[in-house]
């Protein structure tokens, strides 16, 4: 991870909302629930650093409970994953997923063929959040908005050795 700058609440959660738009009309629209974890995070923090992140960073960031978008599969378990093992775990269930988990596997699609790879939001310690309640990990970066985008970014191998990938992290001061 490399730190740029440090910056405003302001400036992240305008860039939040630049890219994830609150009424977006998609099925299963998180961004409300992610812009609750950004206030919370900043609750908890006051601090934020816009970094860039390599693969390794990325992979080794630690996701919430996901139940796969009210499928049938829960994807990351209450303990919770690493970007990591969340991706050889849907390797394993690549075949079943699609059919039990067609919300989460769309998305997953989808940010699989946009291209771009827009920021992530996270933190140096989970919130306190029911989600990450049964997390007992520590010294990784923890997701606050970007699960189906670090997946399905390192899933359709668009996370390359030396690509920079900007963040905006909550962090203890």
């Amino acid at each position: 991870m490399k730190i740029q700058r440090k910056v405003t609440f302001d400036e992240v959660i305008q860039n939040f909302l630049k890219e994830h738009p609150i009424d977006a009309s998609y099925e299963v629209n998180t961004n409300p629930d992610a812009q609750k974890s950004l206030i919370m995070a900043n609750e908890i923090f006051e601090e934020w650093n816009y970094v860039l992140l390599e693969r390794q960073d990325i992979l080794k960031v630690i996701l919430p409970w996901h139940l796969g978008c009210k499928g049938e599969l829960t994807l990351v378990p209450k303990s919770g994953l690493t970007v990591e093992q969340t991706v050889k775990k849907l390797r394993e269930i690549e075949d079943l997923y699609p059919q039990t988990n067609q919300v989460c596997w769309q998305k997953i699609v989808k940010m699989g063929n946009c291209g771009e790879l827009t920021h992530l939001f996270l933190s140096t310690q989970a919130i306190s959040h029911e989600d990450y309640a049964e997390i007992n990990i520590s010294g990784n970066l923890f997701h606050l908005d970007g699960l189906h985008r670090m997946v399905s970014w390192e899933f359709h191998g668009l996370l390359k050795d030396n690509r920079q990938i900007p963040a905006y992290v909550a962090r203890n001061l």
